[in-house]
């Protein structure tokens, strides 16, 4: 491609680019990528252990397996998934960890 032919091309680039921007506004760029938040009704698991924890559920040191057989009925779920909650409730200072003596052993418990 001569100089003649690059520059004929960028002057159309230039006729179509022009003639599709004039009189029409680019629309506002959004502020944030993320989908807005959507107002759930339902509770999740940590919501869930921290209703517990209000009403005086762990007022004595509570093990993760005491927390899955209490919330079993309202929430079922896996046992290792309140094992989880209960670790990340406790990280983030909404639990505190504490020691409970099963059969003979030591095992990790939680209180407020």
């Amino acid at each position: 491609m001569n100089a003649d032919q690059l520059v004929e091309a960028l002057r159309r680039i230039k006729t179509i680019v022009d003639g599709t921007l004039v009189g029409e506004k680019l629309p506002p760029r959004a502020k944030t990528l993320k989908s807005p938040k959507i107002q759930s009704t339902q509770k999740s698991l940590p919501d869930h252990i921290l209703a517990l924890r209000g009403s005086g559920f762990f007022a004595q040191p509570k093990t993760y397996n005491e927390v899955h057989a209490k919330l079993a009925p309202i929430y079922p779920c896996d046992v290792d998934r309140v094992k989880v909650a209960c670790l990340r409730l406790q990280k983030c200072k909404e639990l505190r960890k504490s020691s409970k003596m099963i059969g003979g052993r030591s095992q990790v418990a939680y209180v407020w």
